[in-house]
């Protein structure tokens, strides 16, 4: 019998957020590998895993996303991203500002910073990257909402395990090496999953 039902978003289209140390290289893309590459290793430990993305020229809307989660059952819906600073960073910090965090729904804060801070631990233990911490962001029209869409529309669709991991930053040199690097993010996913594995008491809500 399966463990559970996860339901993995790959964020973004195929093009989406070009890596600014590679030419052709897009956080689209690699999203979408480390996607399979996590799907494939939650699926030997005996969970159902379903991907908002079946191809990576896909891109569906945030909606669609977050709903696919409530709508199929899932017990865990991850949104997989990376990072880019915002337009606050000057030039010369712009490359080095890199880190790996993980935002989480505010439909279950108590459960789910156990969870989110343990996904965050290990990306930053892998990724060999600095830990800018967990952090929730409310939507500026209702504080008990999500402002991120993908977290939003999963739990209001019945799945409160949301979260949305920034596997460092693709403007960064060392993160974008390790993210253009499959045997790298092969390492990532199998961490993961073994958090991910570990953790199903608590995930199951």
């Amino acid at each position: 019998m399966p463990k559970g039902l996860i339901v993995l978003d790959p964020g973004h289209g195929q093009f989406g957020n070009p890596h600014t140390t590679k030419a052709g290289f897009f956080e689209g893309t690699q999203n979408f590998i480390l996607a399979c590459l996590l799907r494939d290793e939650l699926v030997a430990r005996g969970f159902e895993v379903l991907l908002t993305r079946r191809r990576v020229e896909d891109n569906p809307t945030l909606e669609e996303r977050g709903r696919l989660a409530g709508e199929s059952g899932a017990i865990l819906f991850l949104s997989l991203h990376s990072n880019a600073p915002g337009t606050e960073a000057t030039p010369e910090r712009y490359p080095r500002i890199r880190g790996a965090e993980t935002f989480y729904s505010v439909s279950d804060e108590a459960g789910n910073i156990p969870i989110a801070r343990a996904l965050n631990n290990v990306v930053v233990e892998v990724m060999n990257t600095e830990d800018r911490g967990i952090k929730t962001r409310r939507h500026p029209d209702n504080p008990e909402q999500d402002y991120y869409g993908v977290l939003r529309y999963s739990a209001q669709s019945g799945c409160r395990r949301a979260f949305l991991i920034e596997h460092g930053f693709h403007t960064n040199p060392e993160d974008s090496a390790f993210l253009q690097d499959t045997e790298s993010l092969a390492r990532l996913a199998a961490a993961e999953a073994g958090v991910i594995d570990r953790l199903l008491p608590l995930i199951k809500v």
